[in-house]
């Protein structure tokens, strides 16, 4: 198994078991392009300015690479991407789950598992050193 067919796997696991978002359900939001979604989405809560922190996979259909990421759910039920702006419509979003605000503290530790979890799920250790695949990979 290749560190393509890898990465293949992750998509192909996220495409399966997570609800992909409508991108029609999307609005334009802030883009600082700064690698911090989980930060980014949280600071947006605790503005007023959305109402919930979203933590994704996510398909850039640009350059097809993927990553796990974190965007916002507003009041009215649209979604906003306060990371990448406008980029959005040039994405697709797999749903992962809701954060609680209770984790919001330690959001960084949401984004760090979920990473951690998309890694060993789909490598063992041998892969893991024969590849230098980690956390930061995905």
């Amino acid at each position: 198994m290749s560190k393509n067919d890898i990465f293949l796997n992750m998509r192909r696991y996220a495409l399966a078991n997570y609800t992909k978002i409508n991108i029609d359900n999307f609005v334009i939001g802030d883009a600082p392009f700064n690698s911090r979604c989980h930060m980014n989405s949280v600071q947006k809560v605790k503005e007023g300015k959305a109402e919930k922190v979203l933590l994704c996979f996510a398909i850039d259909n640009t350059d097809n690479s993927q990553c796990i990421h974190f965007i916002n759910q507003l009041k009215d039920g649209k979604y906003q991407d306060n990371t990448w702006g406008w980029l959005y419509s040039y994405c697709e979003y797999y749903l992962i789950k809701e954060v609680d605000k209770t984790e919001y503290d330690k959001v960084w530790d949401v984004l760090s598992n979920a990473k951690e979890m998309f890694v060993n799920l789909h490598t063992n250790w041998l892969q893991r050193w024969f590849y230098d695949i980690d956390k930061n990979s995905i």
